[in-house]
């Protein structure tokens, strides 16, 4: 069992990317909202804020979700999936995905896995 971890950075292309996860049988994960650190630092010190006024509204946003999938096989072709796709990602930054491996797992729908 691995965590995947794959960051959206650009969320107009967020139901691109579910449609992608849901294509690779990803349907049970979690999405939280969250804000770019850098994008954070322009808004919130005054120093940086100058420099950056012309900004979107929604620049530094980003979802992050999180699933456990059963090996890395899934999160690769999820990349292949998404290749298919319109989505720019491997020219601009608009996804991350990182897999990393759970030494325990716990589901009702799975159960203990060690």
């Amino acid at each position: 069992m691995q965590l995947m971890i794959l960051e959206i950075n650009d969320i107009d292309y967020k139901e691109d990317v579910f449609l992608a996860l849901q294509s690779v049988g990803i349907n049970q994960a979690s999405c939280l909202s969250g804000e770019n650190l850098d994008k954070s630092l322009e808004s919130e010190f005054s120093l940086f804020t100058g420099f950056f006024r012309d900004r979107g509204e929604r620049a530094g946003e980003q979802l992050l979700v999180l699933a456990r999938i059963p090996g890395v096989e899934t999160a690769k072709e999820l990349i292949a999936n998404l290749r298919l796709t319109d989505i720019p990602f491997e020219k601009e930054h608009i996804i991350s995905l990182s897999v990393i491996p759970l030494s325990l797992s716990f589901s009702l729908s799975e159960g203990l896995i060690e």
